[in-house]
C-alpha cells in the first residue's frame, strides 16, 4: 500500500502491467505498522515526527532570539550610560 497525503487514505499500489506487487519482495506494510517506529514506512514516520520536531526547533530559536535581544539591550544601555553620562 502507498500513502496518499492528499486524502490520507491508503491506496493499493499496482505493479508493472497492472499486476499487484510481489508479496515476497517486501513486508505487508498494513499488517506491520502497529506503532513501532521500525515498522512504520519512512514517509508516514516523517509525517508523524515532523510537527513536534519543528515545534521544538522553533521554541529553541525563539528562546535564543529573546536571550540575544535582552543581552544586546543590556549592552546598549551600559554603553550609552558609560559613553554619554560618565
Amino acid at each position: 500500500m502507498t500513502y496518499n497525503a492528499r486524502t490520507e487514505n491508503a491506496q493499493p499500489r499496482i505493479g508493472p502491467k497492472g499486476q499487484p506487487p510481489d508479496r515476497n519482495l517486501g513486508l505487508n506494510v498494513a499488517a506491520t505498522a502497529t506503532g513501532s517506529p521500525a515498522a512504520i514506512p519512512r514517509e508516514r514516520l516523517f509525517q508523524r515526527i515532523w510537527p513536534p520536531m519543528m515545534i521544538g526547533v522553533m521554541f529553541v530559536l525563539e528562546v535564543a532570539w529573546i536571550v540575544f535581544l535582552v543581552y544586546s539591550s543590556i549592552a546598549l544601555v551600559r554603553f550609552a550610560l558609560v559613553r554619554f553620562f560618565f
